[in-house]
């Protein structure tokens, strides 16, 4: 099954931007952010197996092969430039898909959020051994679920193992002080108030960045992306980073 589960709604755009979520989440996290962002860019949400449009599917904890996966399924939609987002979980597998892309078709930009740099030893505590009354106490704390969802009994039933197998992908990623570096430029994003990841943790992505760094600070918590005002924000700083990049690569196609 396809890892693009919703229908492109901009198939004149310049850039696809493809967005992986964090742990627990599903590709939902991204599907009103394409009407806040400009024509040029179409946002492309990625469904992980096992949740969403993919329930159906077997949970993957492995996160090479999960990025490897999602980078050989995406192969025949890579038509036009592409950047890649992802939040939490889903920029330490925006990071392995980033360099797997760089090999033959390089993202104009990588943008990393709500997480530590590759380099950095994970500052959040392990949480996948928990029990369940004791993970369902973890999710509550991160404030990145409606309460209505963690206390109906039902759908946290369902939703428990995905968060539980994506906590054990996250923790099975250990720091690399000679992590490999990006070769497109990386701006990061962070939360001032996120107590998964301090900014320092953002600052520190610089580190596995060979080309321009640079990064933004909102004022929130792990789950400032679920705030509209800070995802027009994104959407405006996302826009200003792939200009420039893609009108010099539209010059250099132009010159060859």
């Amino acid at each position: 099954m396809t890892c693009l589960p919703f229908k492109n709604a901009k198939p004149d755009a310049t850039i696809d931007l493809f967005c992986l979520t964090y742990a627990g989440g599903s590709s939902a996290v991204y599907r009103d952010w394409d009407r806040l962002f400009p024509a040029w860019i179409s946002v492309r949400p990625i469904e992980y197996p096992g949740r969403g449009t993919r329930m159906g599917e077997a949970l993957q904890d492995d996160p090479d092969r999960l990025a490897q996966d999602i980078v050989s399924t995406l192969a025949p939609h890579l038509t036009r430039p592409v950047a890649i987002f992802g939040h939490s979980l889903g920029a330490a597998l925006g990071y392995r898909m980033t360099l797997l892309l760089q090999q033959k078709t390089p993202p104009l930009a990588f943008f990393p959020s709500g997480r530590h740099s590759p380099d950095c030893e994970d500052p959040a505590p392990q949480r996948a051994h928990l029990s369940d009354d004791d993970l369902l106490a973890e999710v509550r704390s991160l404030n990145g679920s409606p309460s209505e969802v963690l206390e109906n009994r039902e759908l946290m039933a369902l939703l428990l193992p995905i968060i539980r197998n994506d906590f054990r992908m996250s923790e099975a990623i250990r720091a690399e002080p000679d992590a490999r570096r990006i070769t497109c430029p990386i701006h990061a994003f962070g939360g001032s108030h996120d107590p998964e990841v301090p900014p320092q943790g953002i600052a520190q992505w610089q580190n596995v960045a060979a080309d321009v760094f640079s990064s933004t600070m909102f004022d929130g918590d792990h789950f400032f992306l679920h705030h509209t005002q800070h995802v027009q924000a994104i959407a405006a700083r996302v826009a200003d980073v792939l200009m420039p990049l893609v009108s010099a690569q539209a010059d250099t196609r132009r010159r060859a």
